[in-house]
């Protein structure tokens, strides 16, 4: 009967550590664009811009989706914000402008980390949560990114990762691009306000690998002890 209780144990394991996805799709509308060059110092607004091998313009509707991880570790708490990141966290956030993907392809890095600002002093008490995707290939760099501000600064209870956020109770929403040619150096950034947010169904919890590997040493526990009656 000892293994029983040991089998409990290895499976209450299981059940404790477990990270939560919340994914959301978004759409977003084009407002503000800008070129410039570093080589020659000129740019300034645009309408268009075909910097990244495709147009990208003014009024253009964009549609993603983000995911953020419960369980993102704590990358840096200096600044305004907190700063979450981890390679093996499920963070995403991906964006198509007409249903094309504007994510580079072959990235030799990308990175998603997420923002949180809890009655920060220096946004004058307000709160914000934001997530970015920084990658880069061979051929350019760029950076997509979500910003959420609340001024009242009651959209947030703390910096820590949150659970299922509403975020209609931020008042100022923010989709954010940039791109950078490595060959001209030209670079490209465009902005606009999000026109929705939906929740998206929350899959299953993902077991932390380090679960795994305690559950199955408890089997092999239970096994060995087995074997030696």
């Amino acid at each position: 009967m000892k293994k029983l209780p040991m089998l409990l144990a290895g499976l209450s394991l299981f059940g404790s550590a477990q990270a939560t996805v919340y994914q959301f799709d978004f759409t977003a509308k084009i407002q503000e664009m800008v070129e410039f060059s570093p080589m020659t110092f000129d740019g300034g607004p645009v309408a268009s811009s075909s910097v990244s091998g495709s147009k990208v313009s003014v009024g253009d509707i964009i549609s993603g989706h983000f995911s953020y991880d419960t369980e993102t570790a704590l990358f840096s708490n200096k600044g305004v914000s907190v700063m979450y990141s981890a390679p093996a966290a499920l963070n995403t956030l991906g964006a198509s402008i007409g249903g094309s993907n504007i994510a580079l392809s072959d990235t030799n890095y990308s990175s998603t980390n997420v923002q949180v600002a809890n009655n920060a002093a220096a946004l004058g008490g307000a709160d914000s949560f934001g997530i970015a995707n920084v990658s880069a290939n061979a051929y350019a760099s760029q950076m997509m990114a979500l910003s959420f501000f609340d001024k009242s600064g009651q959209a947030l209870n703390a910096t820590t990762m949150p659970g299922q956020l509403d975020f209609a109770s931020f008042n100022r929403s923010t989709f954010y691009y940039t791109y950078s040619s490595n060959a001209t150096h030209a670079m490209m950034g465009a902005n606009g306000a999000l026109t929705s947010v939906t929740f998206m169904e929350v899959p299953a919890p993902v077991p932390e690998p380090e679960t795994y590997a305690m559950l199955l040493a408890g089997l092999a526990a239970i096994g060995w002890k087995g074997r030696r009656r």
